[in-house]
């Protein structure tokens, strides 16, 4: 009796975490992330796991984002072929910092602080998009002066600033950032490494 209790909550565990990723690459809405949750925390038996478990899905299909429909190269972000470029990241109350091959990336920060560093050719794409969701946290990130940044990052009570000597245009790579920062802070830099 006592492992089914134990399966149960970590089937719950793994349904909260696979909701945190839809709510960090903006798939559900902060209601529906909060209601879902809530739900999920009064689940008891293993049918309305299974139903917790068809919701999500529904959300994790690759045509809940428009990137998936224009490039394919994003949808082994939604449960198509995995590559180790594809990075989700969760920061909880704690610092962190990232660098390696990107693909695409999702990065939730709450009450954190987080750096992540970029070089030419940890960027295998020509575009390479990272969502965020910030919350009472900083991100700072650290790109190469050859990259161009485009911020597509909705701020509220925030501030999501990029270099004066970050390019915007005439690189040879896109980074292309989009996501939400409340109460926090992103930060854009030329990596002095790369320099």
């Amino acid at each position: 009796m006592g492992h089914l209790v134990i399966t149960a909550e970590e089937r719950k565990e793994k349904l909260t975490d696979r909701l945190s990723t839809q709510y960090s690459t903006n798939n559900i809405s902060l209601e529906e992330y909060e209601r879902l949750i809530k739900y999920s925390q009064n689940l008891e038996t293993d049918k309305e796991l299974t139903i917790l478990e068809k919701i999500i899905e529904g959300y994790e299909r690759p045509s809940a984002n428009n990137y998936d429909n224009e490039n394919p190269s994003h949808f082994h972000s939604y449960g198509g072929y995995s590559d180790n470029a594809s990075q989700n990241h969760f920061t909880l109350l704690s610092s962190r910092n990232t660098s390696g091959p990107l693909t695409v990336g999702n990065f939730v920060n709450i009450l954190s602080s987080h750096k992540v560093v970029i070089f030419e050719e940890d960027l295998i794409n020509s575009e390479t998009i990272l969502n965020f969701m910030v919350l009472l946290g900083n991100v700072e990130i650290h790109v190469p002066e050859n990259v161009n940044v485009i911020s597509r990052v909705i701020p509220l009570l925030s501030d999501v600033s990029i270099g004066n000597n970050v390019r915007n245009r005439g690189g040879r790579k896109d980074l292309v950032l989009t996501g939400n920062v409340v109460l926090g802070e992103i930060k854009v830099k030329i990596n002095k490494k790369s320099v």
